[in-house]
């Protein structure tokens, strides 16, 4: 019989192999060689690895590395339940705990008598808490008498009592002063320093060793420092807060209720900001840690809130305007926590931001509010260099109904418009334009800006004619234009300046306007445009014609008639009779007229 063994790493079973010869061995006998086979039948029986159990060889308690925590044996194999037989002084599924009565990594007995209590458990250090009235390391001596549990040994009721064998010794409570035996409170405020209260402070004793410090009135802080209290000042007050003097200023730290001070919450909910969070969270905000005083100020001016929340050098607080024993235990002002020592503590936090100044154009002007523009007239009337074409301009309002239009439309906020204004060293002060030319200058179909007149734009002006745009190529990529332009023959040297109703741009000189069209009178104005209206109708007649001849060849000829009705006279006789190549007739009768035609 042959025994073999299989086993695994990092299994939780093995098998054994048992092989053993047949009963009945078969016997092959070569001429050559003689040769004998034998027959063998292999046994597989199943086993566990050390540190399992079970059928299904599960893990020992402790891990199969450690059964039972190396503190006890498991009931490991095949036929095993997984139990844990702990060595003396342990318990526990996988023999991790100690025996009641035994402490340390290896669980030694307690040594305490029945008068102390031994620090037990694996993570205890065996010493022993005796009961009253017994000392020594084990709790097996017997003390005298306590003697300060008597009348307090003697002392006084705001002293402390300490004995040492039997020796009593008494101390004042803190906040008292006396031997011990007497003993009255002390008055902080009757120090030399006015109990550590500023100069501009009231001191007030509250009990035994506690005072409150509160600034006098005109002045603002924590009793311990004081400043004069100022009052907000509207920076608009002075110079219109640097803002245009056509603008509207205002001082929104002014109109602040909260003086510039507001509150932050963690997201994780309230209480949540160490106070390296608090301040990291007023810096993301723009804003710094509120101080006592910026928050006293904000008390002031009305800001309560039930929430204690950090403030400058790591103190906490929170405004309250109202008595509410709800919030602050009545008290009125700034709850003060103090400045905490442990910087891990968790509050919300008061930041501290000045505001700025809002400055906004007044209606009928444009810009930032730092600089405003009015309508094209008055930014006309701002720059000097716009003076010659200005004066012109007056002398033309001055002169007709046309000039006062063109003023009106210059100062018209509904309509945009786009102006071309040549400046002073383009136009002279003894040059004079004609009023074509003045009107010239203005295009009342919109403010069209630089970026959009590009090459060849066209620009309607007022007098019905257009502005020609030309635009420089760039010589290294001609398909790119400079920033340079021509509105006909002028070069364009300022652009883009912004009017309420439009823009302007400056050209180098003044464009002049292209000779007036020769007016006709208007019945003959009248007339010709009969005429080509006329001319138009025997076009489409013809036309007609031709496609019937096209498509009807194979018709009769027969008459058509046409009829074109209320036609005024006037514009008749102007036009009279005509003739189609002899084969269209037309006769006047009263208001009408009737075109007679040829169809094939």
């Amino acid at each position: 019989m042959l025994l073999l063994l299989l086993s695994c790493i990092k299994c939780s079973f093995f098998t054994f192999i048992l092989i053993s010869k047949c009963g009945l061995p078969n016997r092959i006998t070569n001429q050559m060689m003689q040769c004998q086979s034998i027959c063998s039948v292999p046994f597989r029986t199943p086993k566990c690895c050390p540190g399992y159990y079970g059928r299904d060889c599960l893990a020992c308690p402790g891990g199969p590395e450690s059964p039972c925590g190396s503190r006890g044996k498991c009931d490991e194999g095949h036929l095993g339940n997984g139990t844990c037989t702990c060595d003396p002084g342990f318990r526990g599924a996988a023999c991790e705990l100690c025996l009641e009565g035994h402490y340390g990594s290896s669980c030694q007995t307690c040594n305490c008598t029945e008068h102390g209590s031994c620090d037990r458990g694996r993570m205890g250090t065996g010493s022993c808490f005796c009961d009253q009235g017994w000392t020594g390391p084990r709790c097996e001596s017997q003390l005298v008498a306590d003697l300060c549990k008597l009348n307090n040994g003697g002392c006084s009721k705001v002293a402390k009592c300490t004995q040492k064998g039997v020796k009593v010794t008494c101390a004042c409570l803190k906040g008292y002063q006396g031997d011990g035996h007497a003993c009255a409170p002390i008055n902080l405020c009757s120090a030399a320093d006015g109990g550590g209260c500023h100069e501009h402070a009231t001191c007030t004793m509250l009990g035994p060793g506690k005072k409150k410090c509160e600034c006098k009135s005109g002045y603002i802080g924590d009793g311990v420092t004081c400043e004069v209290k100022e009052l907000p000042i509207n920076r608009c007050a002075q110079d219109n807060g640097q803002c245009n003097v056509d603008a509207l200023c205002t001082d929104l730290h002014y109109e602040d209720k909260k003086m510039g001070v507001f509150h932050l919450r963690s997201p994780k909910g309230q209480y949540k900001l160490t106070y390296a969070e608090a301040q990291d969270a007023c810096r993301k905000d723009g804003a710094v840690i509120a101080s006592y005083t910026q928050l006293s100020y904000a008390q002031q001016a009305g800001f309560s809130l039930c929430s204690a929340g950090w403030l400058e050098n790591a103190r906490v607080g929170y405004p309250t305007t109202f008595s509410s024993l709800t919030c602050g235990f009545g008290h009125v002002g700034i709850v003060d926590y103090g400045t905490r020592a442990n910087l891990s503590e968790t509050w919300d936090v008061f930041c501290y931001r000045v505001k700025d100044v809002s400055c906004a154009c007044k209606a009928g002007y444009v810009g930032d509010g730092y600089t405003c523009s009015g309508n094209l007239m008055q930014v006309l009337a701002s720059r000097p260099i716009f003076s010659n074409f200005l004066s012109q301009i007056i002398n033309y309002s001055s002169s007709s109904e046309l000039g006062k239009e063109f003023v009106k439309r210059l100062s018209n906020l509904s309509i945009q418009s786009t102006l071309f204004v040549p400046d002073n060293n383009g136009l002279y002060e003894n040059q004079t334009l004609s009023t074509r030319d003045i009107e010239y200058h203005l295009s009342d179909g919109g403010a069209v800006c630089f970026q959009d007149m590009t090459n060849g734009t066209r620009i309607r002006t007022r007098l019905g004619h257009s502005l020609r745009v030309l635009g420089i190529a760039n010589f290294t990529n001609p398909s790119v234009l400079t920033p340079m332009r021509y509105i006909n023959d002028r070069f364009i040297v300022e652009w883009d300046i912004l009017a309420s109703n439009g823009i302007i741009h400056v050209l180098q000189g003044p464009l002049h306007a292209p000779p007036p069209e020769p007016e006709f009178h208007k019945g003959h104005q009248v007339g010709v445009g009969l005429g080509v209206l006329l001319v138009a109708l025997l076009v489409a007649v013809a036309g007609f014609a031709g496609y019937r001849f096209y498509t009807q060849n194979s018709k009769p000829f027969h008459f058509h008639y046409f009829k074109v009705s209320a036609w005024p006279c006037s514009l008749l006789s102007y036009c009279g009779a005509f003739d189609l190549a002899g084969v269209v007739k037309s006769s006047l009768v009263s208001k009408k007229v009737r075109i007679l035609f040829l169809s094939f």
